[in-house]
């Protein structure tokens, strides 16, 4: 197919993109963590508690309105959510008495060390709506170096990890890999994946990564993961792999957005104040969050001398303009490390779905789609992948 041809065919897909439908609430119920993780983005945790009275005015204000169709996620954050448990039983409550026959489902991402007793028979018994991504970095050896209480103990042990993965199916397990636990990439994502989780796998932000020390060991965990994933290819490729090369012929135009913060997602910290997302509230950023209250969240789009505009991976990039802010203060401006990284996990993707899909006996439109991305992919990075 011509490249022309292509792009005309991901028209729609593009404008899709570009559009972020839905309705997603996000609560910060809770600005206090039981933990001190080496590299949590929230450093102005304290004991904040978001109160029922705010909660049930931002819930009433979103969804005294809300079309029946549409679905709906609130998402609970923290800190730990599970810190405020009393407070998420009284939402459920409200909203199964007020507003029960809306579509509306719960997120929320947890350390796991409070899901015990009450808490964990409370969720099973509401796992049809309540969905939930457990934070655990891969083997005990690599979690327990990221992931500790506050007095410097490791956290693995304290997690019910099966409960986990035999309640809900393919349980997203989100794998923060920083530089203390990089060496063993390939065996985190690995373990996760046989143990049925989906394996979100994403690398820290806002800290200062020594390429010259850390490239030749993230090439060779990317490289035991080609040989995974070849193996075994019925496994779902973790996050930081898992890309649509398609997209790279769909064309970029000046609305394009790294995410839907402050389109289809608002986020209220524990007083009730609104943030395109929780990466801009106070408790991630202190002060400086008074600039991004009630953010013009148009000011997201690209400006001019934004260094990823043209980029032609942009669609496959792990941005967020959040983490922008964390790592370069700016959040139009990617993490020059990053961006590195980023190159050589879509490189290393193009890889492994390129032997897949030559695997297969007969090959879809799709597959020739990606087939031909992918080579696009190799023949730009892969001189530059080579020789590193």
């Amino acid at each position: 197919m011509l490249r022309k041809e292509m792009l005309q065919l991901f028209k729609l897909k593009s404008e899709e993109i570009n559009m972020f439908d839905g309705n997603r609430i996000m609560l910060l119920i809770t600005e206090n963590c039981n933990l001190n993780c080496v590299y949590c983005y929230e450093h102005k945790k304290n004991n904040s508690n978001m109160s029922f009275q705010t909660a049930k005015d931002i819930l009433d204000k979103h969804l005294s309105q809300a079309e029946l169709k549409i679905p709906i996620v609130i998402e609970l954050f923290g800190g730990e959510a599970f810190c405020n448990f009393t407070l998420i039983k009284q939402i459920d409550d409200y909203i199964q008495s007020n507003y029960g026959y809306l579509n509306i489902t719960y997120e929320t991402t947890t350390n796991g060390t409070l899901v015990h007793g009450e808490i964990q028979e409370w969720l099973y018994e509401h796992k049809d709506k309540f969905f939930i991504a457990l934070s655990l970095d891969g083997i005990k050896q690599m979690h327990d170096k990221n992931r500790v209480f506050l007095n410097g103990t490791g956290t693995f042990d304290s997690i019910d990890i099966e409960f986990f993965a035999n309640t809900w199916q393919r349980c997203p397990a989100k794998m923060t890999v920083s530089e203390k636990t990089l060496p063993q990439l390939a065996e985190g994502i690995i373990y996760l994946d046989r143990l049925g989780f989906k394996c979100d796998a994403t690398l820290s932000v806002g800290v200062d990564w020594d390429l010259e020390k850390n490239i030749p060991i993230l090439i060779r965990e990317l490289n035991k993961l080609v040989e995974y994933y070849t193996e075994n290819s019925e496994s779902q490729l973790c996050t930081m792999l898992n890309m649509d090369f398609r997209l790279i012929f769909s064309p970029i135009d000046e609305n394009y957005r790294f995410c839907g913060a402050g389109i289809d997602m608002t986020c209220y910290d524990s007083q009730g104040n609104a943030y395109p997302c929780q990466g801009f509230a106070p408790v991630s950023i202190g002060k400086e969050a008074d600039h991004y209250q009630n953010f013009d969240h148009s000011k997201f789009c690209f400006t001019k001398d934004n260094i990823c505009k043209g980029c032609q991976w942009i669609r496959l990039c792990s941005n967020c303009y959040a983490a922008n802010f964390q790592s370069t203060g700016n959040i139009q401006i990617v993490d020059s490390s990053l961006c590195q990284f980023y190159k050589m996990c879509i490189l290393t993707s193009a890889k492994i779905q390129c032997i897949r899909i030559l695997q297969k006996t007969v090959k879809s439109y799709d597959d020739q789609l990606v087939l031909k991305a992918v080579s696009t992919v190799q023949n730009i990075l892969g001189e530059s992948y080579a020789s590193n």
